[in-house]
């Protein structure tokens, strides 16, 4: 078990240092009132004149029922604040967790599996959970018993006592075997579950993907098999958890049997009372269960350390700071102006591609800037780069003339908006999603913003109006009208520059003219970026960049180059023999 992972878990319960110490005293009140029962029982039994059993045995029982009493009320008290220190410290966890891979770069997902970062944030944190609400008050507890329970026994019998101490050292060696191997076997199994997860994240996120293609029975075959790969690590940790258990039992017991013989030697030579005899094997018994506690609580302990491991490596993860003068750097007000100067960009998970190769343009402030292509060309890259998800390999790009790699990322993207191909909406209100992007938006700015993006007159004739939930990633919705959703989010943050890529792909000819006109308006007094397949929508544009195989190869108008040969001229007419071909079929 590593130290560091230990000091870690431990230190999560410093900030309820006070309500744990109160903790700490009645687990100890409760232990004391357990490790005194043995000595009430001793003095008992040696009293031979006024053999209190005998005489007194209402008083006897009634004491001795008054001690469980209070013993119960310090075990109550303690499993109640322990529960509760492990509830706020897992809350706490998961909090501090979901906030810093929120904050990770785009290339970190790339490499990471979703689902898997959600059994960190919800399975993961639960083991660590029961690790600090009962594991830790095992140990105390039971440490306290192990070692009172020693130091009792020693004044009892000190030949009975060193009997005992022998087979400490066996046993712990023991223990720490078993428990690395049990913190193994629970960290596999962790990560079979992660890949569980991510299948069944990914399988119902897109069902209608999986139906469509008839890939249910594929889909459960690739679950399946994910659980048993993680049931089969899960058998084998219960297998030595099962073993380690009940060898250490095996060993405690056999020890009591061989120190009660002994002992029965012992009175047999007068060297010992039988009241001594018994209440040394009830303080034997306290130990020797109190020690097979300790070592099943290791054990459990070390599983749970092998998930609180997958958690600390996610929390330990950099992020990168903000510049605390990058704000400042941005022109107020800010144009929106982008450069690309001899930039090149391949991405992490696939750097033998080339997604860009030496390109050089810029977006000029204030105008509409339109980026058209084959797909794979390069145009949804040139975005990725524009909002600093990843560094170019080599060329700066630079926005408002500052280099981006110089700006806060959040300053920067405060200062655009982005309508993706395929926008994604939150399962709360519409009116939540609208304003996303600016909290602060009255409700007559929100309806001119979806006036513009021609949905107002749909959202005003739901039933719940602006308050309809868009259920889980907006599947209420369809795709155009999730994508005029998130055009009026967009509009709405008054962006230095507008970013839309392929934003009226889902959108049929009427409404694409409409929010056409639209972009229009808003490109008059706003920079546009506009990545587009279909070459109507950017007939208007005041500048058109026509990208092949991660390279610039024409840019012009759309009137210029129209009449030059070239690749724009080649998709202008296969998009218009197409138009054609639907209107003949009809």
């Amino acid at each position: 078990m590593k130290k560091n992972s230990t000091y870690k878990l431990l230190s999560l319960i410093r900030p309820h240092w006070l309500i744990m110490i109160l903790g700490m005293l009645a687990l100890a009140g409760g232990s004391g009132i357990n490790l005194l029962f043995p000595e009430v029982i001793r003095r008992l039994l040696n009293d031979s004149v006024n053999s209190w059993l005998v005489h007194s045995p209402i008083k006897v029982g009634a004491l001795l029922l008054g001690l469980f009493a209070i013993q119960g009320v310090f075990f109550y008290l303690r499993s109640l604040i322990f529960n509760n220190v492990g509830q706020r410290v897992v809350a706490d966890l998961r909090t501090a967790l979901f906030a810093k891979l929120v904050r990770q770069s785009v290339e970190f997902f790339d490499r990471e599996r979703v689902g898997d970062l959600v059994s960190r944030i919800l399975s993961d944190t639960q083991l660590i959970q029961d690790a600090v609400s009962v594991k830790i008050s095992v140990f105390i507890r039971y440490g306290i018993q192990v070692i009172a329970g020693v130091t009792l026994m020693a004044c009892i019998s000190l030949k009975l006592t060193l009997a005992i101490i022998i087979s400490i050292p066996l046993l712990v060696i023991i223990s720490i075997f078993f428990a690395r191997m049990l913190k193994r076997y629970t960290r596999l199994q962790q990560n079979e579950l992660g890949a569980a997860t991510t299948i069944a994240s990914e399988s119902l996120s897109a069902i209608k993907t999986v139906s469509a293609f008839a890939k249910e029975a594929h889909e459960d075959r690739r679950f399946s098999a994910a659980v048993t790969r993680s049931l089969a690590f899960g058998l084998k940790r219960g297998q030595i958890a099962a073993f380690f258990a009940s060898f250490v039992s095996f060993l405690m017991n056999g020890c009591i049997v061989l120190v009660l013989l002994y002992g029965v030697s012992l009175i047999s030579l007068q060297q010992l009372s039988a009241g001594d005899l018994t209440a040394f094997m009830l303080y034997g018994a306290i130990v020797a269960v109190s020690f097979a506690f300790i070592s099943g609580g290791y054990s459990e302990f070390a599983q749970s350390m092998g998930a609180a491991e997958r958690v600390f490596e996610m929390l330990d993860l950099p992020v990168a700071p903000a510049l605390k003068d990058a704000a400042a750097a941005l022109t107020i007000p800010t144009r929106g102006e982008v450069q690309f100067t001899r930039v090149s960009f391949s991405y992490p998970t696939r750097p033998e591609i080339a997604a860009l190769d030496q390109v050089s343009f810029t977006v000029p402030a204030g105008k509409m800037t339109a980026v058209v292509g084959p797909s794979g060309s390069g145009k949804t890259t040139i975005v990725n780069l524009i909002l600093g998800f990843y560094r170019p390999t080599s060329g700066v790009v630079t926005f408002d003339g500052r280099s981006i790699a110089e700006l806060d990322p959040a300053a920067l993207r405060q200062a655009i908006a982005l309508v993706p191909q395929e926008p994604q909406l939150f399962a709360v209100s519409l009116l939540d999603n609208i304003r996303y992007g600016r909290a602060d938006a009255s409700l007559a700015e929100i309806e001119e913003a979806c006036h513009k993006a021609n949905i107002l007159d749909f959202i005003r004739s739901l039933p719940e109006g602006f308050e309809t939930n868009a259920g889980q990633a907006g599947m209420k919705f369809s795709g155009g009208e999730r994508q005029r959703i998130a055009i009026a989010r967009a509009i709405l943050c008054r962006p230095a520059l507008l970013i839309m890529d392929e934003a009226t792909s889902a959108l049929d000819s009427q409404n694409e003219a409409e929010i056409q006109q639209a972009i229009n308006e808003i490109s008059r007094s706003t920079t546009a970026l506009v990545i587009a397949h279909r070459l109507s929508t950017v007939k208007s544009a005041d500048q058109l960049l026509v990208f092949d195989q991660g390279q610039i190869v024409q840019r012009g108008t759309h009137a210029s180059l129209s009449q030059q040969e070239g690749l724009y001229r080649e998709l202008a007419e296969k998009q218009k023999l197409f138009s054609e071909s639907l209107i003949s079929s009809r």
